[in-house]
């Protein structure tokens, strides 16, 4: 296969937005994402969820993972990836059902997203939440949906006036009970454990198998995949990075292992070196980038000097982002 050049910047530009770098994480979801299907007589994953024999029901996954690690990069390119799952669209196409909760999303709210996603014309505001979740699951079988993803899930289930915690913690766990179970991916941060876990019961939290999405450690397989991932995309892009700033180590560091955050870091580096029309990356474009995001600092990972120095000086300072 050609490696097509990139001569211009919007060319440029595009190529690095699109860009997808793996560091292992994706392998880890899909290996959980497999189990929770049927597969046919060659091996292959199928649309169809499993379900326990004892109990007719399918199993739900919970992905973890801190804010800017990457969970919702990795849930949707398995979904484009996966050739058995297929988005569903407006226009009432495909087999699976993404969904991001807003922060102020309700139970019944997101109910009511569902359901009008679906078609259903809507609610009136005396349906109950159990009444709600009961005609989505109708909907979701109506439309041949066999896998719903709730992501940032962890924001239906924060107390507060009008907040139904324990509504909404039955309703996940419905939706793997039901005469229509779906294979349910529920996604979020550490809390949203934490929040199902309050369930005296646990009955919703033992239908659950927990893939947690890890931080990049120093030193590690997925921080040496980072380091060639950061090399190679310069490198098509025609800028330069000297080895000797350790300029992957310095955004590893800063982001704290976060794949999605450090990623972003090197992105817009990337793309303001590009932009200014330059050829070569220095440690104050990642500055600038990361001061805008974070503020102002008295030292950063980026501050010019040894980084073996500055790394020890900031661990002394006892960094944060």
């Amino acid at each position: 296969m050609t490696d097509t050049p990139l001569n211009t910047i919007s060319e440029k530009l595009n190529w690095l937005a699109q860009r997808y770098w793996k560091f292992g994480q994706d392998d880890l979801f899909l290996d959980f994402l497999e189990d929770m299907y049927e597969v046919d007589d060659e091996g292959h994953m199928t649309s169809t969820p499993r379900r326990d024999p004892l109990v007719d029901e399918t199993r739900g996954l919970m992905f973890l993972a801190r804010s800017g690690n990457g969970k919702t990069a990795t849930i949707k390119k398995a979904i484009r990836e996966t050739p058995v799952l297929e988005e569903y669209t407006d226009q009432g196409e495909g087999n699976t059902l993404y969904m991001e909760v807003p922060p102020d999303a309700t139970i019944k709210s997101l109910a009511e997203d569902i359901a009008k996603i679906t078609g259903y014309s809507g609610f009136h505001k005396s349906v109950t939440a159990p009444e709600r979740w009961l005609i989505c699951r109708r909907r979701l079988k109506m439309t041949g949906i066999t896998t719903l993803v709730i992501d940032e899930c962890h924001h239906i289930l924060r107390p507060g006036p009008g907040r139904d915690v324990p509504g909404a913690i039955q309703a996940l766990k419905h939706m793997v009970q039901s005469d229509h179970a779906v294979a349910l991916i529920i996604a979020g941060v550490p809390e949203l454990r934490e929040g199902i876990l309050k369930e005296a019961t646990g009955e919703t939290y033992r239908r659950f198998d927990e893939c947690y999405l890890p931080s990049i450690q120093p030193r590690s397989g997925e921080a040496e995949r980072f380091s060639r991932c950061v090399a190679t995309s310069a490198r098509k892009l025609g800028i330069e990075i000297d080895p000797g700033l350790k300029f992957s180590e310095r955004v590893l560091f800063a982001e704290h292992g976060e794949a999605g955050r450090a990623v972003k870091l090197v992105k817009d580096s990337l793309r303001r070196v590009i932009t200014k029309r330059r050829s070569r990356l220095e440690l104050e474009d990642a500055e600038r980038i990361f001061v805008k995001s974070n503020g102002p600092r008295e030292m950063t990972p980026f501050h010019p000097g040894d980084w073996s120095f500055v790394e020890s000086e900031l661990k002394a300072m006892g960094w944060v982002r």
